[in-house]
């Protein structure tokens, strides 16, 4: 019988090191296909294996969850935002989303129009939703955080390379949680069900909340800033050449967003956030443009 691998402090500081740098994942000399090797497994009496699994947790808890902590979601460094959340503040909020599915139906929700019905809160398992949103992102501990605008060589391979590391701590974590931990994940990327496709929504919706929460705190007024800013000034380009937050409202955010939402609580509240976010702008000089509003989504 094979015993469960231990994740050592030194290895995922060279596995850190190698993956991500400043929230951005980079694939160095040590690339996910090799974890094999770094998290083999070795053939061990029981009662030896009995005596390690404690340290196994340890190394779950310490090694990859604090990790997650220590990870600055990278879409807000690309932005230079001051003080960027964690992966883990993320999934915490997540969490916190995923729990209002425990509440009765809102009456402002409607849950007869086709397709819906299956998203009425009755009908959710909150118990799974809760466990996918507080862990939809672990993977990112070894993975990396990984947008669509990373080098697109490491966007093409995003998915291989998250499997890979949930493979990877699901070994570290050991059966059955380990196992609980892989399919979680697994359901969450295939969006199949209706708890993935919540976590979907509740995902991106924190995204949003975030977003307009750091305009809140940090963009100025468009009166304040020299240059030839216009309300609706939205630059593009590499990493180095984007405004800082406090310059520039987060535009791309909102845009890569607009028909994310699909049940009805999270589509009411992300319509709920455009509208409260669009009159802050506006009260600093800014303007909204249309693809930053919510859109329908296709095919009703």
């Amino acid at each position: 019988m094979r015993g469960h691998a231990v994740l050592t402090p030194k290895l995922v500081a060279a596995l850190s090191a190698a993956f991500w740098v400043g929230g951005t994942a980079l694939w160095g000399p040590f690339p996910v296909d090799e974890l094999g090797t770094a998290f083999a497994m070795a053939d061990e009496p029981a009662a030896k294996r009995a005596k390690t699994e404690g340290t196994d947790a340890l190394s779950f808890i310490s090694d990859i969850c604090g990790t997650l902590k220590r990870l600055k979601r990278t879409g807000w460094v690309m932005r230079k935002v001051p003080l960027p959340e964690s992966d883990s503040d993320h999934m915490h909020r997540c969490a916190m989303c995923a729990m209002l599915l425990t509440q009765p139906a809102d009456l402002r929700d409607d849950y007869t129009a086709p397709g819906m019905e299956k998203f009425h809160p009755e009908k959710v398992d909150t118990v799974r939703l809760l466990r996918m949103a507080v862990s939809h992102d672990l993977c990112e501990a070894l993975a990396g955080d990984i947008t669509p605008y990373c080098n697109p060589t490491l966007v093409a391979s995003k998915h291989e390379k998250e499997k890979e590391a949930m493979q990877a701590i699901r070994k570290v974590v050991g059966d059955p949680l380990g196992q609980e931990l892989f399919e979680l994940w697994a359901e969450y990327e295939e969006l199949k069900t209706v708890e993935a496709i919540y976590c979907k929504d509740i995902d991106k919706f924190e995204m949003v909340v975030q977003a307009y929460e750091y305009e809140k705190e940090h963009l100025r007024p468009l009166k304040d800033l020299p240059g030839s800013k216009t309300p609706l000034t939205n630059s593009v380009g590499e990493e180095k050449d984007l405004p800082t937050v406090c310059d520039e409202p987060l535009r791309r955010f909102f845009i890569s967003t607009n028909q994310a939402m699909v049940s009805p609580l999270f589509r009411r509240l992300d319509q709920e956030l455009r509208a409260r976010r669009e009159a802050l702008l506006q009260e600093r000089g800014w303007a909204v443009t249309d693809s930053e509003r919510q859109q329908p989504r296709p095919h009703g």
